[in-house]
């Protein structure tokens, strides 16, 4: 699950450049040691490289790879169908009953 949520966020992390391993470390709430030892078994993996930041050689820029991306998706298809399968159980103490909406038009969101 940690090498998902930290693909996921090497992958959509809103910069000009790519994340560094304190960013990481930010992003996923952990300590920046724990995010560099998860960044060296990602990297074992072939999952992200490392690459030296030209402006300060001190950080390293984190890149995912093609398997990374690949890895990604395989694991967000495996997400989304987990979260299907749960769909129902999850939304139902949202479910307002229909009794208690009248009519069809009382389903529809107000502007």
């Amino acid at each position: 699950m940690q090498w998902y949520q930290a693909l996921l966020v090497i992958k959509t992390f809103n910069s000009n450049s790519p994340i560094t391993v304190g960013e990481l470390a930010n992003q996923l709430m952990i300590r920046h040691h724990s995010a560099a030892e998860l960044v060296s078994r990602l990297e074992a993996g072939k999952l992200v490289r490392r690459e030296s930041d030209s402006d300060d050689r001190r950080k390293s820029l984190l890149v995912i790879t093609a398997a990374g991306e690949r890895r990604l998706a395989d694991l967000a298809a495996v997400h989304l169908e987990h979260l299907r399968a749960v769909e129902d159980s999850f939304l139902k103490p949202f479910k307002v009953p229909a009794t208690s909406l009248g009519s069809p038009d009382a389903l529809q969101a107000e502007p």
